[in-house]
């Protein structure tokens, strides 16, 4: 990184769609710059830019996975690129792209310390976009105060930087060789395994260095043999992450903490609140809370697009198949008005219909009546769901905190134990 310089003459950066001017380096490493830039409309933004003169066959590959990781990227604690392009300027072309201008790192939060109370609220915004990235298989291998962004507005911090970032999806991303020789990370935060030839870190290398951040955010310094400042120094009210602390940063990746829901589970199990379980949406393909409703009859609630009437049985046809729960909803709804007789429960659902006898000059009432059944039972749907979730989400909580205060139990009796006369 280098601090914030101006530049003798503004770089004009430009897309398919949009022009960018960078006028001030405010990052550089041994890929290329990061810029400081005005959009046509006079916004700000950052750019990162691969200089050709470092541009390898490797670093142009790095460069391509992570344009394309961060491109489709959705999570809200990962960078997202908003813009990208190819640089000319005479015979050379190097590719850019336009990310969101950050105020600050998690470096610049750590010089000026930040409060006991708020780090595992920052800690868990960290964990959020970690996790985010392993669960789609990507392992980002360069974690980092650096690397962390912060945005001031919204008290939010991002994961940036995956140039060095192991993607497992081979027919989305182009498989990157590593040489022996190429330093993957910063050897403060590299995990024993990355200083090793011949051994592909994992995940457990980017937990190694969540462990040593972690210990860093409380104490102002990186922990580094076994004599190192413990969080117990610091505030007797986190001593238990010490132990936590410990268990990420073991030097072998066998004994460590194998799994960001892990570190997460120990959190939620000392009543941590705010630190919040992910899956995979199956709608939309992004990482999502697990409470998130992930439902396609609450994203495309059920309507009637067709009817047809034969031998006195009227049918009614969904956009898509509904469920028992919605026919319960359907059914348990409340209030309604029907033609006498043919209220909800009479209709026999299944799959995209709904089943009814009907003499002819009754079809047109009974599917008014449905019509304005349908926005209230799936409201009663969406309910039961969230309701369900909820409580789901909730369950498993109140199991984890248990299984902590059966353990710090067990460690107190074990710990009292006398044997001696």
């Amino acid at each position: 990184m280098t601090a914030r310089q101006k530049l003798s003459k503004p770089f004009v950066f430009t897309t398919t769609f949009a022009t960018y001017t960078a006028t001030h380096i405010i990052g550089e490493g041994g890929s290329g710059r990061i810029f400081e830039a005005n959009d046509d409309a006079g916004g700000m933004c950052a750019i990162k830019w691969l200089d050709p003169a470092k541009a390898t066959k490797e670093k142009v590959k790095r460069f391509k996975n992570e344009l394309q990781f961060c491109i489709r990227n959705k999570h809200h604690n990962i960078l997202t690129i908003v813009d990208h392009g190819v640089f000319i300027e005479g015979e050379s072309n190097s590719p850019f792209y336009i990310m969101p201008l950050y105020d600050r790192s998690l470096r610049d939060l750590l010089k000026d310390g930040i409060s006991p109370d708020k780090v595992l609220n920052y800690f868990a915004q960290i964990l959020d976009g970690v996790e985010a990235a392993h669960i789609q298989g990507v392992v980002h291998r360069d974690l980092k105060p650096e690397n962390i962004l912060y945005a001031a507005d919204n008290d939010r911090l991002v994961i940036a930087d995956f140039g060095i970032a192991r993607f497992e999806e081979d027919e989305l991303y182009t498989a990157v060789e590593t040489k022996d020789s190429t330093r993957l990370a910063n050897f403060q935060y590299a995990a024993p395994e990355q200083r090793s030839r011949g051994i592909e870190p994992d995940q457990r290398a980017d937990i190694y260095a969540l462990g040593l951040i972690l210990n860093e955010m409380f104490t102002g310094e990186v922990p580094s043999g076994t004599g190192y400042k413990t969080i117990a120094k610091v505030t007797s009210d986190y001593e238990y992450l010490d132990s936590v602390v410990e268990e990420m940063m073991r030097h072998s990746p066998e004994d460590r903490i194998d799994s960001i829901e892990r570190i997460k589970n120990e959190l939620i199990g000392r009543k941590n609140k705010f630190i919040t379980r992910q899956r995979i949406s199956e709608l939309k393909g992004t990482v999502i809370p697990v409470t998130e409703l992930d439902d396609p009859l609450i994203a495309d609630p059920p309507r009637l697009v067709n009817a047809d009437w034969d031998h006195g049985i009227l049918t009614l046809f969904f956009q898509r198949p509904v469920n028992e729960k919605w026919v319960w909803a359907l059914q348990n709804m409340g209030s309604y008005t029907s033609l006498a007789g043919k209220g909800p429960t009479v209709f026999k659902i299944s799959g995209d219909k709904a089943v009814i006898d009907a003499r002819e000059n009754q079809v047109q009432q009974i599917i008014e009546y449905f019509m304005t059944w349908l926005p209230q039972a799936n409201r009663v749907y969406e309910q039961r769901i969230r309701e369900e979730k909820e409580q789901a989400e909730e369950k498993q909580r109140k199991e984890l905190e248990r299984q902590i205060a059966e353990q710090e139990a067990r460690q107190r009796v074990l710990k009292n134990i006398k044997l001696n006369k």
